[in-house]
């Protein structure tokens, strides 16, 4: 066989090798539909010409997501295996739920949206902004109710690690999601709403919700009458809505870095943009040793207010 004929052969036989290559798993721990699994799709479809692998989108939902995340975590760490998560199964579930992985199990590969819970009164309530409703609560210990997403929840959490560090109190009234909690504040069976932008939003441009106050630490441009928790000197109590992508632990740095590239090259396309601005959302990227430091932190945080809270794991 001459020169010629065995590069053609190698060639061959590379490309044989590439096309043959596994897809990547791309595991969502929700069922199908819905914010989380709409996102990673657009993601994984705009990621995928920066990657030599396809992505193949596998919902595994169950047990607020964790069932989807210890898949991910029990798979071999060769990048192939990944798992596209919000913060409830990551920093949030693991307090009040018995789950089979720390976050030394996993490596954050990257950090992709950022959208705050926001605090909404009736318009007659005695409060126009972040501080005033703080002040308000705190002259009255326990009278006012809040809706949000659950016992333990991130809703809870996100509002109990505000009030607990106002010295504030109020009472919870937990509903199954955001929807259930709007019904909920419109048929003034409760004093505030706590949940998402996107449900709340008309209602406060028609003056039938007044929002006062963020979950974030900055304020963002959909409600600029809310104050974020940086006005209140509480930045550091932040805790939000965030969308990031995880790998097993001992993936190697290399493929850590090329599937980092890939993704946020993917949340900066416009299909991609376009769900955000849809959503109500904030394209936020954070990799490296600052998601990493930013993952520890909020998981000792939120360890720590669930056992004020009595939240123990089930």
């Amino acid at each position: 066989m001459n020169t010629a004929r065995l590069w053609i052969v190698a060639l061959l036989l590379v490309t044989s090798w590439v096309n043959a290559a596994e897809p990547i798993k791309l595991i969502i721990p929700t069922a199908p539909g819905g914010g989380t699994d709409g996102f990673f799709r657009i993601l994984a479809r705009e990621a995928a010409p920066y990657l030599p692998e396809t992505i193949v989108v596998l919902n595994v939902p169950g047990a607020g997501g964790t069932i989807g995340v210890a898949q991910m975590v029990r798979a071999a760490p060769d990048g192939q295996t990944l798992a596209a998560v919000w913060l409830g199964p990551v920093t949030v579930s693991p307090h009040s739920m018995k789950v089979p992985y720390t976050p030394s199990d996993y490596v954050p590969i990257i950090q992709l949206t950022s959208a705050p819970y926001v605090f909404c009164v009736h318009p007659d309530f005695p409060a126009s902004d972040g501080r005033s409703f703080i002040d308000e609560l705190r002259k009255h210990p326990d009278k006012y109710t809040y809706g949000d997403d659950g016992a333990g929840g991130p809703g809870q959490l996100a509002a109990e690690r505000i009030f607990r560090a106002s010295k504030v109190k109020a009472r919870d009234i937990p509903y199954k999601g955001a929807g259930e909690t709007l019904t909920a504040f419109l048929g003034k069976h409760i004093d505030i709403y706590v949940g998402s932008v996107p449900p709340i939003l008309q209602h406060a441009q028609s003056g039938t919700a007044k929002c006062v106050l963020l979950s974030s630490a900055d304020r963002i441009a959909s409600m600029p009458a809310a104050s974020g928790l940086r006005d209140l000197g509480l930045g550091d109590e932040e805790t939000i809505l965030w969308r990031a992508v995880l790998a097993p632990k001992g993936t190697p740095p290399a493929r850590v870095a090329e599937l980092e590239t890939a993704f946020e090259k993917a949340a900066n396309a416009p299909a991609t943009r376009k769900f955000l601005d849809d959503a109500g959302e904030q394209l936020l990227i954070r990799k490296g040793p600052e998601l990493r430091k930013y993952i520890d932190n909020e998981y000792d945080a939120l360890g720590k207010l669930a056992k004020a809270l009595k939240l123990t794991p089930q």
